[in-house]
């Protein structure tokens, strides 16, 4: 969630000796031995969990940006009047600091029965040990995991430890009111532009001469929106076949090369330098400036829907993703799954799962998502996001095409997530400032950035 919101900090790097004393394992019997202590573990987890009738306390660790909602508090209510057994302590830490003090309480040790996630931020606790497998225990609260999330593949070694929340599914928001003034024609709401129509498009939208800018694209400073565009050419090859960094792949590079002649080139984006001197987030998209922005479905549920937190007066559209020339026609999309995960310190995960389980058929229902778990009504779903922008004259149809009501779309990765998936995306961004700021060239950030990642995937293949 809002996988989509996942900005990678550098706090992850200041417990790495924690980590690292954390994560190593006896290398004898290696392969062994880690079946076996996963074993123990879920028998453990099993044997803490025989009395579901006790009352117990979970603690939730997730961001702010989701727990201190109205929409989660009126949940946890809902929840503990049907499960009076089980009340919730959430652990609300801001976006930017939760990877940080995630990495902190699981290297500790302290007790923590329930975690989010995004695709990286999972992966990267799977890879560190923090996580126990869930696929026995989910069967205890009637959840199959093989089964009830549609085509979820398992994680590692065969086993879940993830229980999936959302897909995200990305398309092209524009402001109808910026290309009306710009005279320049709505997108198809069925065939995608390709990258290249979007900068020229992008091109006509912008006006930075009168008093406001407008810009004809607006982009977040997430690796997505660099390097997005290579993924869908190398069908989300982030990593080489001896699982070393992709990232200097020509695809790649031609990526980081379109968002620069938009940006610096054509003048049809905000400099990287002014959009991070502004403090600008992902919000800002809606202040009414800027003519299009690829965004997942929360754009649409956490602003488009809420017109009293973000008044506007201009109506929005929605239209698919752009995709490179080469697959012109083809509805595509950055596949990254949302989760909740249990640690391995978790001293409830029966009811953890209970309350994920109840997560995703209430509360993500809640905020206008459509869950993962197939049990869920997708009509009902599609019908009511429908009706809250209606305003913006978008159909039902639409919005079962772009929302993931559509079989023939083809998934992509959003992000590298295999080998140190924090290190690669946190370095990548580092060092992509350089490029953009005309400080290096692409080649020279593409080299540097992985010669950094590599090191980090090795060092953590060692541990």
């Amino acid at each position: 969630m809002l996988k989509k919101l996942t900005l990678i900090t550098l706090g992850c790097f200041i417990v790495i000796s924690l980590l690292s004393a954390c994560g190593k394992t006896s290398t004898t019997n290696g392969t062994a031995k880690e079946g076996n202590t996963q074993k123990s573990e879920q028998a453990n987890a099993q044997s803490n969990t025989e009395k579901s009738d006790e009352q117990v306390t979970l603690k939730i660790l997730n961001i702010s940006e989701y727990l201190d909602t109205p929409e989660f508090k009126s949940f946890v209510e809902r929840f503990e009047t049907k499960y009076p057994n089980i009340k919730i302590d959430p652990i609300s830490v801001p976006h930017e600091q939760y990877i940080s003090k995630r990495n902190i309480m699981m290297a500790s040790g302290e007790s923590v029965d329930l975690i989010w996630g995004n695709g990286v931020d999972q992966f990267d606790a799977i890879n560190k040990g923090f996580l126990m497998p869930i696929e026995d225990i989910a069967k205890q609260v009637d959840v199959d995991m093989t089964k009830d999330f549609g085509n979820f593949k398992a994680d590692k070694d065969g086993h879940y430890f993830r229980f999936p929340i959302q897909q995200n599914n990305w398309m092209l928001y524009y402001n109808k009111k910026v290309f009306d003034d710009a005279h320049v024609p709505y997108p198809d709401p069925k065939v995608p532009m390709t990258w290249d129509e979007v900068a020229d498009v992008a091109q006509k939208l912008t006006n930075t001469e009168g008093k406001t800018k407008v810009y004809g694209l607006f982009y977040n400073n997430w690796g997505m929106y660099y390097y997005g565009y290579g993924s869908q050419l190398t069908n989300g090859k982030f990593y080489t076949e001896d699982g070393m960094s992709n990232i200097n792949a020509p695809e790649f590079k031609r990526s980081l090369e379109w968002m620069n002649d938009v940006m610096n080139v054509r003048k049809a984006a905000m400099p990287i330098s002014e959009y991070i001197s502004n403090n600008t987030d992902f919000l800002s998209y809606w202040n009414g400036n800027f003519g299009m922005a690829v965004g997942a479905q929360w754009y649409a549920q956490l602003a488009a829907t809420k017109k009293d937190k973000f008044p506007r007066d201009w109506k929005a559209g929605i239209a698919p993703m752009p995709v490179p020339k080469e697959m012109a026609g083809k509805h595509m999309n950055w596949s990254s799954v949302d989760s909740l995960a249990v640690p391995k310190n978790a001293k409830h995960p029966k009811e953890a799962l209970i309350f994920a389980k109840e997560y995703v058929s209430d509360y993500t229902l809640s905020t206008g998502t459509l869950p993962m778990y197939n049990k869920v009504n997708a009509d009902k779903f599609y019908q009511d996001l429908a009706n809250q922008l209606k305003d913006d004259d978008i159909t039902l149809d639409q919005v079962k095409f772009l929302f993931g009501g559509d079989p023939n779309t083809i998934n992509v990765e959003e992000k590298p997530i295999l080998g140190a998936p924090q290190e690669y995306e946190s370095t990548f961004l580092d060092q992509i400032v350089n490029y953009y700021t005309g400080k290096a060239t692409v080649d020279q950030v593409l080299n540097d950035t992985k010669q950094k990642v590599d090191k980090a995937i090795t060092e953590q293949k060692d541990k």
